[in-house]
């Protein structure tokens, strides 16, 4: 390992080329700092977290890349709901919510969203490193850090003043400081793949993404561009496991137990391999300090059936190149700061563990296919779901009155019955009234 005697410190190095780091990267470049991205994978490379939110376009349009995200990716304008039988369905349009201030959004393949906002990010001077995995970050005494990062098979330290950890579930600060917690009832798992052939709707809502719900899970069902369909099913993780199926044989076996996904993709074919992830829910403490920063999923990560996960990441990083680029002006992140950025963070994921919540109960599927439309509750849910994360008062008490329905709902078994399957149970297993 190489050790340059004096070599020169870095403004900031930020380990992670995904939506968070390079966002991170692109407006710090853009202020004339000295960034250099560590990313250890080499691009372009399969990701899911592939449908994005309107709220987003926000970010994207600061960044100048929504003429070339129009160019080459499908257009997502709402959100249908499909029950596992068939016979239900609802249809959401994000034009549709109370302030309905961004209505439209994309459907991206990672590898190509990803590679196109590092791209943006080399173009305003930001040095990115593809195949470059950091081993180890360590404080240096005064402050700064010392970073041991390995590459081509070499492993050599180098130095910067100020830290963002944007590796995402590898987490590199949590993981190693003790900071992360796992929530124990969210341990779900997913098993993945592209599929072409896959029917759309006709127009605009051709690029909506559909959500199939189930007594134990959902299917996710993401049109692209160029023809090719992203499709998953989320259960439990547990029940996942006790199927003892290869990851093809558990992905066949729930399109073919649910009618609706049978129906969907009973003419597909299949064109990628089939990925799993799992234990996806978590949080971690002490996300900010004197001279480094956490953003996106290396501070939490929320159940993916809402899109989430790129905005959230995006968005937290934006607020963090703002104060990192302050804070190589004054030497340091002040705690006022680091509070308030811990505060916001949380609040947003927060607010959307609160919703994924109410998805898990018994009283979703009711409040979604026979939605409580007096005092305009569906349109304040739009906002959420489109990506509002600090909503105006008039959105917030009636996101306060949908939660307490969904609550009384669950509680007492209220609302119309909507009958959905399970994929990984008996072939003949009996319709249960909700999500379990």
């Amino acid at each position: 390992m190489s050790d340059p005697a004096g070599s020169a410190r870095r403004d900031v190095a930020i380990v992670g080329g995904g939506p968070g780091g390079s966002t991170a990267a692109n407006f710090l470049a853009a202020a004339g700092r000295d960034v250099v991205v560590y990313e250890r994978e080499t691009f372009p490379r399969f990701h899911i977290g592939e449908s994005l939110l309107p709220h987003n376009m926000r970010i994207f349009e600061r960044l100048g890349v929504v003429e070339a995200m129009r160019a080459r990716f499908m257009e997502k304008w709402g959100v249908e709901f499909l029950s596992s039988g068939g016979d239900l369905n609802r249809m959401f349009h994000f034009e549709e919510a109370l302030e309905p201030r961004y209505p439209m959004c994309f459907q991206t393949p990672r590898a190509e969203l990803d590679a196109l906002l590092l791209e943006e990010a080399k173009s305003r001077g930001a040095t990115v490193r593809l195949g470059a995995t950091v081993r180890a970050a360590d404080p240096e005494p005064g402050g700064g850090w010392s970073l041991t990062v390995e590459e081509n098979g070499a492993a050599r330290v180098e130095r910067a003043r100020i830290l963002i950890d944007a590796s995402g579930r590898d987490g590199l600060l949590a993981r190693r400081n003790g900071l992360r917690r796992m929530d124990p009832k969210a341990r779900r798992a997913a098993v993945f793949a592209h599929f072409t052939g896959v029917p759309r709707r006709a127009g605009r809502d051709a690029g909506n993404i559909v959500i199939i719900l189930l007594s134990n899970g959902w299917f996710w069902v993401i049109p692209f561009a160029d023809g090719r369909t992203s499709v998953g099913v989320v259960v439990d993780g547990r029940a996942l496991g006790e199927q003892r199926a290869t990851p093809e044989q558990a992905l066949e076996r729930a399109i073919e137990r649910c009618p609706a996904a049978r129906r969907l993709l009973g003419g597909a074919t299949r064109v990628s391999p089939v990925y799993t992830t799992s234990d996806w829910s978590y949080g971690a403490r002490d996300i900010a300090g004197a001279d480094f920063m956490m953003v996106g999923d290396a501070t939490a990560f929320v159940d993916p059936v809402f899109s989430t996960g790129v905005l959230l990441a995006m968005s937290s990083a934006e607020v963090a190149a703002t104060i990192v680029n302050d804070a190589l002006d004054s030497g340091s992140i002040p705690p006022a700061r680091r509070r308030a950025y811990e505060r916001e963070v949380t609040r947003h994921v927060a607010g959307y563990h609160r919703l994924v919540s109410t998805f898990y109960s018994t009283a979703f599927p009711r409040l979604c296919f026979f939605p409580e439309s007096r005092l305009r509750i569906p349109e304040a849910v739009l906002n959420l779901l489109a990506g509002d994360m600090d909503p105006s008062w008039r959105v917030r008490w009636r996101l306060a009155l949908f939660y307490g329905l969904g609550a009384l709902y669950h509680r007492f078994d209220l609302g119309p019955r909507v009958p959905l399957l399970g994929v990984f149970e008996a072939a003949d297993a009996r319709a249960t009234t909700g999500i379990a």
